[in-house]
């Protein structure tokens, strides 16, 4: 959930979508904690310096927002929230169509990860990432001016990025070096762009040319 709360309209706008897509594709989706694993962190980390407890509450977190999605997907998404990449893919064939919704997996990894272990596992093509601005850039656009986006990276690029970047529970990251240390073997391409442009999304599961940051492209 982001800070200023629940978007229903958006959230509907894009449960229509995923489903519209899922006609044509196969999808799985992966969520973050977002605001409940901040506050449960930050709240925990008063307590506790332990980082594997603290990533389980950002774990707990995303798998609340993912029951929320299964919620709002009714009968087009899989009602079990898998835990691991193997859960996973048991489910897919218990499940057959549905689409199946993720949150976290295990501590000392982020939702990245869970996403890349899936798309390895399941033998996806790519991953696409949302984030609420439209590239990677080389530092926080919400708070420097200067901030250059990364229109385009190679997976080594994206795995020094990653090892820089994953210090605490749930500090932010383009993408974590699990997830990068994966992608750097399995050469599965990577979009980031910003999740609430639809459009541009629809752009990039049709093959056509999209704005965000390619990563492995």
């Amino acid at each position: 959930m982001p800070e200023s709360g629940a978007d229903i309209d958006f959230i509907r706008e894009t449960m229509t979508f995923l489903v519209t897509q899922s006609q044509n594709h196969e999808l799985a989706i992966v969520v973050g904690g977002g605001k409940y694993s901040r506050e449960g962190g930050k709240l925990a980390r008063e307590f506790t310096a332990d980082e594997d407890h603290l990533d389980m509450i950002g774990i707990l977190g995303a798998r609340l927002n993912a029951a929320i999605l299964v919620a709002a997907l009714g009968d087009h998404a899989c009602p079990e929230i898998p835990r691991s990449e193997e859960e996973f893919m048991e489910l897919t064939k218990k499940y057959p169509g549905k689409i199946i919704i993720s949150g976290g997996f295990r501590p000392r990894q982020r939702t990245d990860a869970v996403a890349v272990e899936i798309a390895k596992a399941w033998g996806a093509k790519m991953v696409v990432k949302g984030t609420n601005v439209d590239f990677a850039y080389d530092k926080d656009p919400n708070e420097f001016e200067n901030a250059k986006p990364l229109k385009k990276l190679t997976f080594r690029e994206l795995q020094e990025i990653g090892e820089s970047e994953h210090l605490t529970a749930n500090s932010p990251t383009i993408m974590d070096s699990k997830a990068s240390e994966i992608l750097v073997k399995s050469k599965i391409k990577v979009a980031i762009v910003n999740g609430k442009n639809l459009e541009n999304i629809a752009k990039i599961l049709a093959g056509e040319n999209f704005k965000g940051t390619q990563v492995g492209f």
